[in-house]
């Protein structure tokens, strides 16, 4: 994951100033689209694909593209004619049990099979608008199964927002950075524009025939996230700005507007922490002391309730010089995130644990991979054994990822009212809604969800007529 000064270094100086959409004060947009993550970028596309002329995205930060930029970019889908190649075998029925299985059961079925059953035609969409997928498929953590695709190691976000965005340019689109919206405009129970803060602090007013929120989540929201989950306060930093020196707009604009209006919510309440602090190294994780805690293969959500019953909530991540380490690596072994020993004894010194200890752990975890099952945590999916120096390891804290609900919509995102009906002219996707993941989100399923719903946005929003 890329942290904020690098990607302001990557995109340069062309994309981080205003790009402004001057148009005549009665101008009419067919589209506005709020956010420019991937689930805004791919309502837009969608949009100018399918018959709509005049598409505005508006962005309230300095750059574009969100979380999503920040994203290592795993992206969970079917994908025959790569898989097959790797003798992997799959099909949308297991692509949802394992939703389902992460999510609890608690998934909106109907849209977790539409994310399941649509991944495959969207993972060639996305490659028909220049996205260009490494032909390797991946199996994240929490992934469950072999179907994620990245188009490369190092700055996948940053590529997919990218290309995104530089299709919705060159076919028409304009963006407004720097530019809040404050509320939505309606009129005879319909949406027909949005109320902005330009970058100047004045106030004015867009008026557009349909409005696609793709805000985000409101994982830097302090206040908006202990409203449904009391444990997540200020000593929990957020994965987008780990260190709290830099612009996060995750704070849940787009759901406090549509609650304003009388949108419903759903699974507001879960919210996904992961351990990042250190690096996620997530090979083998032990607590303070050099025992394991936790199944490490498990879901987000069982690693992070487990951590949050440790003592002071911190954990040590250990992986070896087998595994596969991100680009990031260097600079944090400079920085001394992460650090790195010739031996389990060095380890165990660094980390002031006992080297009996850590050695009779590490030991015993490296018997039962060899074997392929866990008699204490149940594990049964070994990547490796952890025996290989240099050894890495860093401390790890929990940091608030991913919001699991928000708005809810449906199966064409549409904002959903809590008396059941839709809000006409009203859309949403990716983060910004609630219903896919139940508590808690597959492996890269989060990208997938936004690309999927955010083209189904823009399709619907294209075709619809309010003014």
């Amino acid at each position: 994951m890329l942290f904020r000064r690098e990607v302001v270094l990557a995109l340069g100086s062309s994309l981080t100033g205003p790009i402004w959409a001057q148009e005549k004060k009665d101008k009419k947009w067919d589209v506005i689209v709020v956010g420019s993550g991937v689930a805004g970028l791919s309502a837009a596309c969608a949009a100018l694909q399918n018959g709509a002329h005049n598409v505005l995205i508006l962005e309230k930060g300095p750059i574009v593209g969100g979380h999503s930029i920040l994203s290592t970019g795993y992206v969970a889908g079917i994908d025959r004619k790569r898989q097959e190649k790797q003798g992997i075998v799959d099909s949308p029925e297991l692509m949802l049990q394992n939703m389902l299985k992460i999510g609890g059961n608690k998934n909106d079925v109907s849209l977790a099979k539409i994310v399941c059953y649509q991944s495959e035609s969207t993972i060639n969409w996305l490659e028909e608008l220049g996205i260009k997928w490494d032909d390797r498929i991946f199996q994240t953590v929490a992934g469950l199964h072999p179907r994620s695709h990245i188009t490369g190691l190092v700055r996948a976000g940053h590529d997919y927002v990218m290309t995104l965005l530089q299709y919705a340019l060159k076919h028409g689109a304009k963006l407004n950075l720097r530019t809040r919206v404050l509320d939505l405009i309606e009129m005879d129970g319909k949406v027909i524009g949005v109320n902005i803060q330009n970058p100047s602090g004045s106030v004015s007013k867009l008026f557009s025939r349909t409005v696609i929120l793709a805000t985000g989540g409101f994982t830097a929201n302090v206040s908006l996230r202990m409203k449904y989950d009391s444990r997540l306060g200020p000593e929990f930093p957020t994965t987008a700005n780990p260190f709290g020196k830099n612009f996060d707009g995750a704070t849940g604009d787009g759901l406090i507007m549509a609650q304003k209006i009388g949108a419903a919510t759903k699974d507001v309440e879960y919210l996904q922490l992961i351990p990042f602090w250190g690096g996620r190294l997530l090979d083998y994780v032990v607590n303070i002391i050099g025992k394991r805690f936790v199944n490490e293969a498990a879901s987000w959500k069982e690693v992070s309730d487990a951590i949050l019953l440790q003592p002071q909530r911190e954990i040590w991540a250990i992986t070896d010089a087998q595994s596969q380490k991100g680009a990031s690596l260097g600079i944090k072994l400079i920085n001394k995130v992460i650090k790195k020993a010739n031996s389990i004894e060095e380890m165990a010194s660094e980390m002031k644990v006992s080297p009996q200890t850590l050695r009779q752990t590490i030991d015993f975890y490296n018997q039962n991979a060899k074997k392929g099952k866990d008699p204490i945590f149940g594990k049964n999916i070994f990547t490796q054994t952890i025996d290989r120096p240099p050894y890495y390891f860093g401390k790890e804290k929990l940091g608030v990822h991913f919001c699991c609900g928000g708005i809810k919509f449906n199966q064409l995102a549409e904002v959903v009212k809590t008396d059941g009906d839709i809000i006409p002219g009203l859309y949403v996707c990716g983060e910004a809604s609630g219903g896919p993941h139940g508590h808690d989100r597959l492996g890269g399923v989060a990208l997938m969800s936004a690309f999927v719903f955010g083209k189904i946005a823009g399709i619907q929003a294209s075709k619809f007529r309010n003014l």
